[in-house]
């Protein structure tokens, strides 16, 4: 997973055509105000542990947002931050498994743009020392020599 993430003033969006493999049943344009926006791909790496990545992923917004003081998040997919992507299909349940664990907390208002549109957007970024981050995340490949391996004692 790779991850921009911008404390911004205002983020907005508004879908101009689907792809073909655009999503259906979508919120075709959005604005949300002090808000973190996390510019997520997802990469085929991630395919090997979905639930970790989502767990990884979530903990890291999470955590950049209590930083900032952001109580509203926008995941907004964004592949350009990729050459190595997940398939459409596995890349758009894992953004909506990160919005669904996240909107789980109580304090967090989440939303998420819609996969595989060509969008509009606006984004303004608030200029602070952490309003303007990047992260990548490697999903543990559980069963492998890496993951099982313990130090000596």
């Amino acid at each position: 997973m790779r991850l921009l993430l911008i404390h911004a003033d205002i983020i907005a969006y508004e879908t101009l055509s689907g792809t073909k493999m655009a999503e259906t049943d979508i919120v075709a344009k959005d604005a949300m105000q002090d808000a973190l926006v996390a510019f997520c791909a997802v990469e085929s790496a991630d395919e090997t542990d979905p639930e970790d990545i989502v767990a990884q992923t979530a903990a890291e917004i999470l955590a950049v947002a209590a930083k900032v003081g952001a109580v509203r998040v926008m995941i907004y997919p964004y592949a350009h931050l990729s050459n190595d992507l997940a398939r459409p299909a596995a890349a758009v349940s894992v953004l909506k498994e990160v919005t669904r664990v996240l909107a789980a907390d109580s304090s967090l208002e989440v939303r998420r743009a819609p996969f595989g549109y060509y969008k509009k957007f606006t984004v303004t970024c608030k200029g602070h020392p952490l309003s303007e981050l990047s992260r990548h995340l490697v999903p543990l490949k559980r069963g492998t020599a890496a993951d099982t391996c313990l130090p000596s004692q």
